[in-house]
């Protein structure tokens, strides 16, 4: 008996806290769209790009997800302001850009490589 109620309360003492823990909705609807894309060589399998941008805990999460070698990274705000540059980047598997407290509402991606030049766009719209 004196087991069972003591199995009871450590199982309200886990199950609690759990549960009281604060959810904290993105402040914005994240949308990110490849504007336009130039090959600069010829390949033999062609390539496919795929970018994602969250927004958790005021950051701005960009996720590259494709492979790209010696690819120039340059992320800049709506007035033009570089917000981000990561130079001679190699993306293999994933590649991860954190942007703190985004401020801007639109935000555009140059990535420059030997094989490939992209132009894409990320727009953060109110819940």
């Amino acid at each position: 008996m004196k087991t069972k109620v003591l199995f009871i309360l450590l199982s309200i003492l886990f199950i609690i806290p759990v549960n009281a823990m604060p959810h904290k909705r993105p402040r914005h609807k994240v949308n990110a769209k490849i504007i336009s894309s130039s090959y600069k060589v010829n390949t033999r399998s062609p390539l496919f790009f795929n970018l994602t941008a969250d927004e958790t805990n005021d950051n701005l999460t960009i996720t590259f997800q494709f492979p790209l070698e010696e690819a120039d990274i340059t992320v800049t705000d709506k007035d033009r302001n570089i917000v981000v540059s990561e130079m001679d980047s190699s993306i293999y598997e994933e590649k991860i850009v954190n942007i703190h407290a985004p401020e801007s509402d639109i935000y555009t991606i140059e990535i420059t490589s030997p094989t490939v030049d992209i132009i894409a766009e990320i727009t953060l719209n109110e819940i």
